[in-house]
């Protein structure tokens, strides 16, 4: 199922992004979320409202085909491997110095769907239903070089059928274990002084547990902390026991969400004290959106 993307509509909203990089106020912008990298927005138009993921500028259109050929490729390994996925376009602008601004654009879905929301407003048996579906899931895809970002919050239920929301960080690797992902280019963010250095020493330790159904799952119940959601995890862990070849316990997700938040904590620090240096030392706009303080 494909739509039409609203390139008009992209590029008007584009120009309010660069508006609100430059007065450093986004008051204008409706965003539906923060990811740790990129943010979304939501879209009106005459078609219907779209979800709007804004991606790293790309600094040439060759890194910008490379991700174009990255993302279908792992689209279509989801879908061979039974995720299915909110129908998703790539819609980009070149810009005059050869760079290319994109965004991943889906059609906005009900928001109170999301199963972050209904893991709050729903019972314990739809809970543990989901969760057995989410196993499923993940135990069909998740492999050596097939990753999946599956926290509650990139997941919708419509009609008892789980979609799948976040792609924009294609998660593959090579025969080599190395990433696929322009992975230098979602570090753009971070002081420059700093990139190539947390890139080294933190890649491995953000990625490495999206390729296995263990790790897939103790990211997924890790973030029940941050979604307040901490009362379901006992019962996750003892439904999750007999997919995993060594069981997960409940310190140990707790442990792993402590070092998780740390890391992430530390990182929008780097980048807090890049935007200052930026907008109060060389006296330029700030390149990104940052969320506002997440409590963890």
């Amino acid at each position: 199922m494909t739509f039409t993307v609203p390139g008009r509509e992209l590029e008007d909203l584009e120009a309010q992004v660069q508006t609100a990089l430059r007065t450093a106020d986004g008051s204008a912008l409706t965003v539906l979320g923060y990811g740790e990298v990129t943010l979304v927005l939501r879209l009106e138009t005459a078609a219907g409202p779209f979800a709007c993921k804004r991606l790293p500028v790309f600094p040439t259109r060759e890194r910008f085909a490379r991700y174009e050929r990255t993302l279908a490729e792992y689209l279509e390994r989801l879908d061979k491997g039974g995720v299915r996925v909110a129908p998703t376009e790539l819609w980009s602008m070149p810009l005059p110095s050869g760079r290319v601004v994109a965004y991943c654009v889906q059609e906005a879905l009900p928001p109170e769907r999301l199963c972050s929301t209904l893991l709050q407003t729903e019972g314990q048996v739809w809970a543990r239903d989901f969760f057995a579906r989410f196993l499923d899931v993940a135990d069909g895809v998740v492999g050596p070089s097939l990753g999946l970002d599956a926290q509650a919050s990139n997941w919708i239920d419509l009609d008892g059928e789980l979609i799948y929301l976040d792609v924009t960080t294609p998660m593959m690797r090579d025969a080599r274990g190395h990433e696929r992902l322009d992975v230098k280019l979602f570090f753009t963010s971070l002081p420059w002084l700093l990139r190539d250095a947390v890139r080294l020493s933190m890649t491995k330790s953000i990625f490495d547990k999206f390729y296995s159904t263990r790790g897939v799952v103790l990211d997924f119940l890790g973030n029940l902390h941050k979604e307040r959601l901490e009362k379901l995890i006992p019962d996750f862990v003892e439904d999750s026991a007999p997919r995993l070849p060594e069981p997960l316990t409940v310190d140990e997700v707790a442990a792993y969400y402590r070092d998780d938040a740390r890391m992430w904590e530390l990182i929008q620090r780097l980048r807090k004290a890049d935007r200052f240096w930026h907008r109060s030392v060389r006296r330029r706009p700030y390149p990104f959106l940052l969320p506002p303080h997440v409590e963890r």
